[in-house]
């Protein structure tokens, strides 16, 4: 979905006078019926969908491509040092998700642990 959106932006750039734009969001943990497990309350860590429709908006307002849209459970520096490793994934040839995968547990710690 990021490579397309980006591809499709770029895209969209570079045809003159066109007016339609791309813009990828990245949600934090949204409460919806989708992520809801058989729960009636949202969770506390969660946004509403309305709070990330509202994000979403501003950010667009500022003409950001990029849409991190955070939570209540997960700060944004947080989100970003995710994104930083998802990235030494590809570049190092991990396995996806690594961070979650015994084997690199140390070594994400200690990368979240550098500032």
């Amino acid at each position: 979905m990021k490579a397309f959106t980006e591809a499709l932006e770029h895209e969209l750039r570079n045809i003159p006078g066109c007016s339609v734009r791309a813009h990828l969001l990245i949600p934090g943990f949204v409460f919806t019926g989708l992520t809801a497990k058989g729960r009636t309350e949202k969770p506390e860590g969660a946004w509403t969908p309305d709070q990330t429709v509202d994000f979403m908006l501003t950010s667009l307002e500022r003409g950001d491509f990029y849409i991190l849209c955070p939570d209540n459970d997960v700060p944004r520096e947080l989100d970003e040092r995710r994104i930083l490793w998802a990235a030494g994934d590809i570049v190092e040839n991990r396995p996806p998700l690594s961070r979650w995968h015994p084997d690199y547990a140390d070594a994400f710690k200690a990368f979240l642990d550098q500032r």
